[in-house]
């Protein structure tokens, strides 16, 4: 009896510990299962365990699978055969669901779209035994985590959505002969406009859209012979089908931007263009900037506009395209450039009047007693008069300028919202970051001096550092230096990071070896190895404090050691990792600059009131019936290319009948 236990509970632990799909074949393999009399496509088989028992149809599998599912997964004419003949005997199994989380949802139609068969997918939809299940097959959404946003297969959940994601628009012309709604919605509100965007299917896209607007059409002129007024509202509500927004906010445009899809977000802006007149090569172009700045629009409103998105996922190829070029320097040369360079002006003025001020803050006259290194300062005399007063006034104006450009920062934050502006990306976070550290910092250095707190000194110094580390966000905006700024971040957060991980490791262990072999006293001993150790890095050693000690012989092994895997082998590997990376950011310069730029753009508008923006001397778009347009000239050099292999083909058919 015990025995026949323990034999149970090894089967069981088995069993727990396979996978459902495992399970799910080993279900297969076992005989006299309806599970085999479908692997083997064994029809006799089928209608006699059905015979026996007809509740065999409602059986599920390791992953909540129906009999009617695997035989459309097996996909063979013969089980494809045997699948008609349960559907016409038993109607209802063609809406059977995996009622397991792996597949939740998916019915026969889904399989038999994923497997290409249109004729089956036809069958399903028009056989007369399973017509009154059509419109819950054609809503049927197959949304288990085997079918989520980011899986191989997120084809959208319903049908259509399936078999226009597998590039299959003649099952979806089916689809939508049978009634199959084109403006349904996955659970992450994705349109299957979005869904293409996300698949990169342009051709699908286009047909889509325009089978779309043909049926709104139809629907519009329908309607118009029932109620003029419920036509008008109709169309004032109707919100196009490429405008919509899913549950993260963007429009299939905005997220192909947000997704980085080079190819697809070409073919969408170029889609959305407008041809104004065409000479020769030379075409007069509109692009609109209704989905390219949707924050200037809707003021206050959390949709990023696409600029938005490749500025702050860093889209590198599509910072490159064209038109992105065109709009970004547009926006440069109408107001940004001018602002940026009168911010300079400003802030190299502003930080040598600050220089100055610390200068003579700490200016004194000293009386020294004594030379060389027994000299004692015996009084100290601050100068006064004028030197106070530059002071004082010099004081002023480096608290005035930190709160001045607080106050700008904190509507830059309004404008934009607290998260937007630390999420902030390239140059446009550092100048964020910066401005704020400098701001708050002056301001408690004020603070700390009218309370004669000594703290003052430590905060003082570090602002110092943080006053002039913001001239790189002016150094960013210049394609001759804004690569070396963004290679020293890269080899500061990457490089230098990694090397310090390492480093730690064999810091603490040569120190804690170190401090044993020279018997150091607690934690303050500690802490004068680890020091020890740290300048041994850099060539500082004496050789002589290691040959003092008891164990002088180990000492120095240990110390060979270090030096040999430290200064020489992580030194120099830190070495060559920087040369990567220097070769990698120059081979990029120009992209890493125009995106630094688009972000030196972007955060100079952010500071910007909406009244700023709309003033004449700032417009970078055109107006087109109350809609703003970016116009561009665009030049097609092949645009006679064509020609001259036309006229060279007539001249050598005409010497050939000649």
């Amino acid at each position: 009896m015990a025995q026949t236990k323990q034999l149970a509970a090894e089967a069981l632990n088995k069993e727990v510990n396979l996978s459902a799909v495992e399970r799910q074949t080993e279900a297969s393999h076992k005989g006299g299962t309806i599970w085999e009399a479908i692997r083997k496509a064994d029809q006799a088989a089928l209608e006699h365990l059905l015979d026996a028992d007809h509740n065999g149809i409602y059986a599920r599998g390791p992953v909540g699978d129906c009999p009617i599912h695997m035989l459309f997964l097996y996909g063979t004419g013969a089980h494809l055969n045997m699948a008609r003949y349960l559907i016409t005997r038993f109607p209802e199994t063609v809406v059977q669901i995996y009622n397991q989380p792996e597949y939740y949802g998916e019915i026969a139609l889904h399989i038999a779209i994923v497997n290409r068969n249109a004729s089956i997918v036809e069958w399903l939809l028009s056989d007369e035994h399973i017509r009154p299940y059509r419109e819950q097959q054609l809503a049927a959404a197959a949304n288990g985590h085997f079918f989520q946003f980011g899986r191989p297969c997120y084809y959208g959940e319903t049908p259509l959505a399936f078999a226009c994601c597998t590039n299959q628009w003649n099952i979806a012309e089916i689809l939508l002969k049978y009634g199959a709604s084109m403006d349904m919605v996955d659970s992450n509100g994705n349109t299957i406009l979005h869904l293409l965007v996300i698949h990169n299917l342009p051709q699908i896209y286009t047909k889509f859209k325009e089978r779309w607007l043909e049926v709104h059409a139809i629907a519009i002129s329908e309607s118009s012979n029932v109620d003029d007024d419920k036509v008008a509202s109709t169309k004032k509500k109707k919100v196009p089908l490429w405008k919509r927004l899913n549950k993260d906010g963007f429009t299939p445009f905005t997220l192909a931007a947000k997704l980085g899809l080079t190819d697809m977000f070409s073919f969408l802006l170029d889609e959305r263009k407008i041809v104004q007149w065409r000479y020769g090569p030379v075409s007069c172009v509109l692009y609109p900037l209704d989905e390219l700045e949707l924050e200037f629009q809707q003021e206050g409103g959390n949709t990023p506009g696409a600029l938005e998105l490749i500025v702050q996922n860093a889209q590198v190829e599509l910072i490159m395209h064209p038109r992105i070029i065109d709009l970004v320097d547009q926006k440069w040369e109408r107001f940004a450039q001018r602002i940026f360079f009168r911010r300079f002006l400003v802030t190299i003025v502003y930080l040598f009047i600050f220089l100055i001020t610390t200068i003579l803050n700490q200016t004194r006259i000293e009386t020294t007693k004594g030379k060389g290194k027994k000299m004692v300062v015996t009084s100290v005399q601050y100068p006064g008069g004028i030197h106070q007063i530059v002071r004082i006034i010099g004081r002023l104006i480096v608290l005035a300028g930190a709160v001045l450009k607080g106050k700008s920062e904190i509507r830059e934050m309004t404008n934009v919202g607290i998260r937007k502006y630390f999420q902030a990306t390239g140059a446009a976070f550092l100048e964020n970051c910066l401005s704020c550290s400098f701001c708050c910092g002056i301001i408690i250095v004020n603070i700390l001096y009218l309370l004669d707190i000594q703290a003052q000194t430590i905060v003082l110094a570090l602002v110092s550092i943080i006053s002039w580390g913001y001239m790189l966000f002016f150094v960013m905006a210049f394609q001759l230096t804004g690569p070396f700024v963004f290679m020293i971040y890269e080899m500061f957060c990457h490089d230098v990071l990694r090397f310090c991980i390492i480093y730690m490791v064999f810091l603490a262990g040569f120190s804690q070896a170190f401090f044993v072999l020279f018997d150091n006293n607690g934690f303050d001993g500690f802490l004068v190895s680890i020091k020890q150790c740290f300048f041994g890095i850099l060539g500082d050693f004496d050789l002589n404090h290691y040959t003092g000690t008891t164990f002088q012989y180990t000492s120095v092994l240990l110390l060979v050691i270090y030096v040999v895997v430290v200064s020489i082998l992580l030194l120099n590997l830190l070495i060559a990792m920087m040369g990567d990376t220097y070769g990698n950011v120059i081979e990029g310069a120009t992209q890493i600059w125009h995106l630094e730029r688009a972000r030196i753009v972007f955060a100079i508008e952010n500071e910007m009131s909406t009244d700023e923006r709309k003033l004449d001397k700032n417009k970078y778009w055109t107006n087109v019936d109350g809609q703003r347009y970016l116009q561009v000239e665009e030049v097609d050099k092949d645009c006679f290319r064509d020609i001259n292999n036309d006229d060279e083909n007539y001249d050598k058919d005409k010497k050939r009948r000649t």
